[in-house]
């Protein structure tokens, strides 16, 4: 066991449980605590209960930490991960806004330092891989019931008290689909975009995957029925980069799925998982085609045809960026702030952002350096889930596995799992599931 059974165990497991139930949440503290720094990223709910975790980990005298570096693949990921945060709080001093306005590459660097020590703890001393699972398939329910609710409504539901954003109407900025004169608002959950929501659905059906494998006929009856629910609220978001994730987190962890599903009742409840699947995504396109045929791009409808170009435009300047700074970077969480200065000699009607590819983003933020970090920090946890897995074939093991090849996948089209602490916490907590419980918790 990673720490003694009794009270301690269960305050850290509870606290570690508590994040991932937290992570489709953007609620944020109404006010800054006075134990921490004023910085943007520390009014964040999920970065208190984060800290929390972290500290009675470390005041519990880091349990599970020396037979987790035991292990050289798992030792090689903290290693590079904590290299990066360093990496990233170095390029604090060198920053392109750093002393105008050094408080936006000091919240960046904070965040990445506060989610990798909660991913290391778990990966430590975190809970069986099956009870984080069970936390996400919460969030799955939970995202999938406001979805539904959002897009009955076409706006928000006026949950205020848990952080959601109140939209109304097509004139408030909100993000909608349109096909000729048929407007179509996208559902946001309890977060700041609809992607976002997407990514958190995509994580929550890959977790629902694991009931699907399970022993345990009721799982699988009950994970056939969250997959249905689950995918038709995934649909509904009409995010292109979440769809293209679980096809690719479900394809790539398929080979390690093989073993179990040699055992014919899980065969036949996967098979029914996906029969039910499919059967959602035919209602859709049959009830929203012509808005599904403006997204793909019939039509040439002006707000898709605008968003593709935006994207283009910010590839463009980290790319410059990289190329003026190809080494250091511009500084952890600064290239929004370098875009804006690109755009000052352009005529787009556009505001400082992020490039939508974690990779470039890393790229132009930390440079050569910390992307080769980011890289190694990414393939060694991978080699070490897989290694993991590959020892006992645990449904939840592979399902979290997935978890993080799907935002990985995600990071080609949008940036929410690199910038955003709530997917910054699942990418790494997720990978730190999968890789760190002992066997015998498995």
């Amino acid at each position: 066991m990673t720490i003694g059974r009794g009270w301690r165990q269960w305050l850290l497991h509870s606290f570690m449980l508590a994040v991932f139930l937290c992570a489709s949440l953007w609620y944020r503290l109404p006010a800054y605590l006075p134990i921490f720094a004023p910085l943007y990223v520390t009014r964040f709910l999920v970065f208190v209960l984060m800290v929390v975790t972290t500290a009675l980990w470390l005041l519990f005298g880091v349990p599970g930490l020396r037979a987790f570096a035991r292990e050289p693949w798992r030792a090689l990921w903290a290693l590079a991960l904590l290299a990066l945060v360093f990496w990233g709080f170095a390029s604090t001093s060198w920053a392109f806004i750093g002393s105008q306005h050094p408080e936006v590459g000091e919240s960046a660097a904070l965040q990445l330092g506060v989610t990798s020590l909660f991913a290391l703890a778990v990966a430590c001393a975190g809970p069986r891989p099956r009870a984080v699972i069970a936390a996400l398939v919460v969030v799955l329910i939970a995202n999938s019931l406001i979805t539904f609710g959002q897009v009955a409504a076409q706006s928000a539901l006026g949950l205020s008290l848990l952080g959601e954003f109140a939209y109304s109407d097509w004139s408030s900025g909100a993000s909608y689909v349109r096909a000729g004169d048929l407007q179509y608002h996208r559902p946001y959950g309890l977060l700041p975009h609809p992607n976002m929501l997407a990514g958190v659905l995509v994580i929550g059906l890959l977790a629902s995957a694991a009931w699907v494998l399970s022993d345990k006929r009721w799982q699988r009856n009950a994970g056939a029925l969250l997959v249905a629910g689950g995918v038709y609220a995934l649909v509904l978001t009409f995010s292109r980069a979440a769809w293209g994730a679980l096809v690719v987190g479900g394809l790539l962890a398929l080979p390690l799925v093989l073993r179990r599903l040699r055992q014919p009742e899980i065969r036949r409840g996967a098979a029914a998982a996906v029969m039910l699947a499919a059967a959602a995504c035919l209602i859709f396109a049959i009830s929203y085609r012509p808005l599904l045929a403006a997204r793909a791009g019939e039509g040439q409808e002006s707000i898709e045809l605008r968003s593709v170009s935006d994207r283009i435009v910010f590839t463009q300047f980290a790319l410059q960026s990289v190329s003026e700074r190809p080494l250091l970077g511009v500084g952890i969480g600064n290239f929004p702030w370098r875009a804006s200065y690109y755009l000052v000699d352009t005529f787009y009607d556009l505001r400082g952002d992020n490039v939508h590819n974690i990779y470039l983003s890393a790229w132009a933020e930390i440079g050569t350096v910390g992307l080769a970090l980011f890289l190694a920090a990414m393939a060694a946890g991978g080699i070490a889930a897989v290694k993991a897995i590959r020892a006992r074939a645990d449904a939840a093991r592979i399902a979290l596995l997935a978890c993080f090849i799907a935002l990985a996948a995600v990071g080609m089209l949008d940036h929410y799992p690199y910038t955003t602490i709530q997917f910054q916490m699942l990418w790494w907590g997720c990978l730190a599931a999968a890789l760190g419980a002992p066997a015998d918790q498995a």
